[in-house]
C-alpha cells in the first residue's frame, strides 16, 4: 500500500511538471499555435467552408502531411471555437497520455517501477517533448500512436498471451486471455500513426520486420495467425484512407513532401540531417547520452545469443528484457537515420519526439542497472540513504535536461532566437488586418503560410511552395545547402501571378519595380512592423 501511495505521488509530481513546463511554453509562443499549425487549420476552414480539403479553394494541393490532425481540427472550426488554444490543448493531453503509457511500461515488462518513473520524469523535463506537445502541430499524437503501437506490440508478445499457436479451441482462448491479448491493437494504432504521419508506415514496417527476425530467431518460424492479424488490422485502415488521398489529390507523396525533400538524397541535403542530429544530441547532454542504452541492448543481445544457441524456451510468462530493448533501438536507430536522410528540420527537436519515449526507457532501464549494481556492490552499507541519494541525483538529471534541452535548446535557439511569440503576433495581426481591410477574393502571396492566409481567410500563394504545385515541385541543384522548406523559390513566377499583396519577413521586394511598400498602417507597433513586411502591387 505505501508503495502504490508513492508511486502516486510521482506520478502527481510529474504531471505537475509537465503542465508547468507546458505552461511556459505556452506563453513563450506567444499564447497560440506556430505558424506552421495554421496550414492545418486553413485546410479544415476550407472544408468547413463547403471548399474540400484544399489550401486555396479549387486548387488541388495536398500540402500537409498530417492528415488526421488536419481532419481533427474541423470540428473546431465547425463550432468555432478558437482552434490555435484547442490545438495546444489536445497536443498536451496526448503528451500526458505519452507518460502515462511510459510509467506503465515498467508494469507491462516486468521492470523496476524506477524505470518508468524516470523516463516519464525525463520526458516532462525535455524541452523538445513539452514544447511540441503545446505547438499546435500533430507532433505529439503522432508520438502517442507510435509509442501505444509499439506498447501494443511488446504487450501482444507476452508469453502468458497465447502467442505460441496451441491455447486451444477460440472459447477456452477467450475464457483465458482479455480482448487485447487476442486481438492486436498494436495494427490499429501503427494504422492511425500512418495517418497523422506518413513515417508511421515505417515504424510498422520496422515492427514486421522485428517480429519475423524474433521468430525466426527464438522460435525456429516466420510468423503466427496473430503477426498475420496484425498487417492485416493496419492494411483495413490504412490501404483505404491511402487509395482516398490517392485518388483526391492524384499524388502519390504530398506536395509539402517535394516542397522539402530530394529523394535523390543529395550529399548536401544528407550533411544538413547530420548536423541538425548532432545539434539535437548537443542540446540533451551530448553524445555521452547514448553510451547507457546502447549498453543495455548489447548486453541483452548477447544474453539474447546465447539463449537462442542454447535452444531454450522461455517458460516465464514475462516478457523477455531483450525482445523490448531490441525493439526499442530498432525503431530509434532507422528512424534517426531517416531525418538524417532527409535533411532534418528548421526546428531544434520536432521530428526528433516520437523517438523520445523509446530512448528514455532504454536510458532509465541503463541508469537503473547501474544504480542496482552500485548499490549491491559498493555502497550496500547504506540503507535508507540509498533511496535519498537515488532521488537526489533524479533532481539533479532533472535539472540538467531542463536546462540544457529546453531552456538554451528549445528556449534558446528556437524561440528566443527566432523571437517566436512576436512572430505570432505579427503574423496573427497582419492576417487580421488583412480580412477588415481587403476584398474578399483578393490574391495575396505569403513567405509563412499559415497565419496569415488563416486569419485574412484570402486566396493565397505559398511562396516557398509547399502548398504551390509549381513552387514544390520545382528542380533545385543547391537543395539541402538551405532551411528545410524555404529553399525553393521562384519570384517570377509571383509576379506574374499578380498578387495585390505580398507579406514578408525583410525587404527582399524592394528592388522590384512592380510592387511598394504599402501605404498604410497595418499595426502601431514599431516592433511587428520591423517584423513584417507589407508590399502592395503598383498601379
Amino acid at each position: 500500500m505505501k508503495s502504490s501511495r508513492l508511486f502516486t505521488v510521482y506520478c502527481s509530481l510529474i504531471t505537475a511538471l509537465f503542465l508547468a513546463h507546458s505552461l511556459f511554453y505556452f506563453f513563450a509562443l506567444g499564447t497560440d499555435a506556430v505558424d506552421d499549425a495554421f496550414i492545418s487549420f486553413r485546410y479544415a476552414q476550407n472544408a468547413i467552408l463547403g471548399h474540400g480539403l484544399f489550401f486555396n479553394p479549387g486548387e488541388r494541393v495536398e500540402g500537409f502531411t498530417n492528415f488526421l490532425w488536419t481532419a481533427a481540427m474541423i470540428p473546431f472550426e465547425g463550432v468555432q471555437v478558437d482552434v490555435g488554444r484547442a490545438s495546444m490543448l489536445l497536443g498536451a493531453l496526448f503528451g500526458l497520455g505519452v507518460i502515462w503509457l511510459v510509467l506503465r511500461f515498467a508494469k507491462l515488462v516486468d521492470a523496476p517501477k524506477s524505470v518508468g518513473i524516470l523516463a516519464a520524469l525525463l520526458l516532462a523535463a525535455d524541452g523538445s517533448f513539452v514544447l511540441w506537445s503545446v505547438s499546435g502541430l500533430e507532433t505529439v499524437m503522432f508520438a502517442f500512436f507510435i509509442f501505444a503501437g509499439a506498447v501494443s506490440y511488446i504487450r501482444e508478445n507476452r508469453p502468458d498471451q497465447g502467442t505460441d499457436g496451441n491455447e486451444g479451441n477460440i472459447s477456452s482462448r477467450l475464457s483465458l486471455v482479455s480482448l487485447s491479448s487476442v486481438f492486436p491493437f498494436s495494427g490499429i494504432f501503427f494504422a492511425l500513426a500512418a495517418m497523422t504521419r506518413p513515417e508511421g508506415m515505417f515504424v510498422f514496417a520496422i515492427t514486421v520486420a522485428h517480429q519475423s527476425t524474433w521468430r525466426v530467431l527464438a522460435e525456429r518460424r516466420l510468423f503466427t495467425f496473430r503477426d498475420l492479424s496484425r498487417i492485416f488490422a493496419f492494411s483495413m485502415i490504412f490501404v483505404p484512407y491511402w487509395l482516398g488521398r490517392w485518388w483526391y489529390y492524384k499524388s502519390f507523396l504530398p506536395n509539402s513532401f517535394h516542397a522539402k525533400v530530394s529523394a535523390a538524397g543529395p550529399a548536401a541535403q544528407i550533411e544538413r540531417g547530420w548536423n541538425h542530429l548532432s545539434q539535437f544530441v548537443g542540446v540533451h547532454l551530448g553524445w555521452l547520452v547514448v553510451i547507457p542504452p546502447i549498453a543495455v541492448v548489447l548486453s541483452d543481445i548477447k544474453q539474447f545469443a546465447r539463449y537462442v544457441f542454447r535452444f531454450r524456451k522461455n517458460d516465464s510468462p514475462s516478457i523477455p528484457r531483450s525482445f523490448w530493448t531490441t525493439y526499442l533501438a530498432a525503431i530509434i536507430i532507422p528512424y534517426a537515420a531517416y531525418i538524417v536522410y532527409v535533411g532534418g528540420d528548421w526546428s531544434v527537436g520536432r521530428f526528433f519526439v516520437p523517438l523520445l519515449a523509446p530512448f528514455y526507457l532504454l536510458f532509465s532501464t541503463a541508469l537503473v542497472d547501474m544504480w542496482k549494481w552500485l548499490v549491491g556492490t559498493r555502497v550496500s552499507n547504506w540503507g535508507k540513504q540509498v533511496q535519498y541519494v537515488g532521488i537526489s541525483v533524479s533532481i539533479l538529471l532533472v535539472g540538467l535536461l531542463i536546462t540544457v534541452s529546453s531552456w538554451n535548446g528549445e528556449y534558446g535557439i528556437y524561440i528566443r532566437g527566432f523571437d517566436a511569440g512576436r512572430a505570432t503576433l505579427a503574423r496573427e495581426t497582419m492576417g487580421k488586418w488583412l480580412k477588415s481591410n481587403v476584398a474578399p477574393g483578393t490574391l495575396i502571396a505569403v513567405d509563412a503560410a499559415g497565419q496569415v492566409p488563416y486569419f485574412s481567410g484570402l486566396p493565397t500563394i505559398d511562396m516557398f511552395g509547399i502548398n504551390d504545385l509549381h513552387i514544390g515541385r520545382l528542380q533545385v541543384a543547391t537543395l539541402g545547402q538551405g532551411t528545410p522548406g524555404h529553399e525553393k523559390f521562384d519570384l517570377v513566377y509571383v509576379i506574374t501571378r499578380q498578387p495585390e499583396y505580398v507579406v514578408i519577413f525583410g525587404t527582399l521586394l524592394d528592388s522590384v519595380k512592380e510592387y511598394e511598400r504599402g501605404p498604410v498602417n497595418w499595426t502601431t507597433d514599431a516592433e511587428l512592423q520591423r517584423f513584417l513586411t507589407l508590399y502592395q502591387r503598383k498601379k
